[in-house]
């Protein structure tokens, strides 16, 4: 059995892919690494690119599926690694040498290991750091799934609800940290990702979903909070629409300077 599988969802996004798959393989705990790909029946260059790598992958699919956490299910269920970690297409590891410095410790006795990330903007770079404190879990998502490492047998016992459109693996952790299972912080930079993704393309449903988790797993919870972020959100999406990129990255820039 493989101390890790790491898995990568993609879809019609073969530039990215080829990325995403030079990290993962150049990885020095390459060895020990389970690669699985699932595409959702791209129809760009992505299946030629999966071939060109195929030496390097355990298994691959190419199919239809019900979108980007259907086909992260698929994955956790052909996982055979002991743990599991997701690096979709366009995400990197931050080192060659990560993995293997993150599986030098002593984590066996953890359930999920997360660490650090860096979000990466157009124009540049802010780092992006996981508090130790996990107290804030019933506020917001406080990892990311790129920085994540679980026990497999862990992601398979709750899969990602697919009742869910973009909170899916919010939902999955809080759900694991509710239930008391322990999480270790590793204050390493593990993963880099461009903002932009589903959560961050679509934050008003988002928010939405976070409500009613924090509900599901804590009724009595105070969401006022909520609201303000929705305001805040609507004015973000105005101002991305009236102003141009640079200068708007330019602003998100400053404000996370002084936040």
């Amino acid at each position: 059995m493989k101390t890790l599988t790491v898995i990568t969802v993609t879809y019609n996004a073969g530039k990215e892919l080829e990325r995403t798959i030079q990290s993962v393989i150049s990885q020095t705990y390459f060895p020990d690494i389970e690669y699985i790909i699932i595409d959702g029946n791209s129809t760009d260059d992505t299946v030629a690119i999966i071939k060109k790598y195929e030496s390097k992958l355990s298994s691959w699919l190419s199919e239809p599926d019900k979108g980007i956490y259907d086909a992260m299910n698929k994955g956790i269920k052909m996982a055979k690694g002991r743990w599991v970690n997701f690096m979709n297409a366009g995400d990197i590891f931050t080192s060659k040498i990560i993995v293997e410095d993150i599986f030098k410790e002593n984590i066996e006795k953890f359930d999920v290991v997360y660490g650090n990330y860096i979000l990466v903007y157009e124009r540049f770079r802010k780092n992006m750091h996981t508090p130790k404190d996990l107290s804030g879990f019933y506020d917001y998502m406080l990892m990311n799934h790129q920085s994540v490492f679980m026990k497999q047998s862990l992601a398979l016992s709750h899969l990602y609800d697919l009742s869910y459109k973009i909170a899916c693996d919010y939902e999955q952790l809080l759900s694991f940290y509710h239930s008391g299972k322990k999480f270790h912080h590793v204050d390493k930079f593990i993963a880099e990702f461009a903002y932009g993704g589903l959560s961050t393309r679509g934050k008003l449903v988002y928010f939405d979903e976070q409500m009613s988790i924090i509900t599901k797993y804590k009724p009595d919870a105070d969401i006022s909070n909520f609201r303000h972020k929705i305001r805040k959100e609507k004015l973000t999406i105005l101002l991305r629409r009236l102003l141009p990129n640079a200068i708007f990255e330019k602003l998100v820039q400053l404000k996370n300077k002084f936040v």
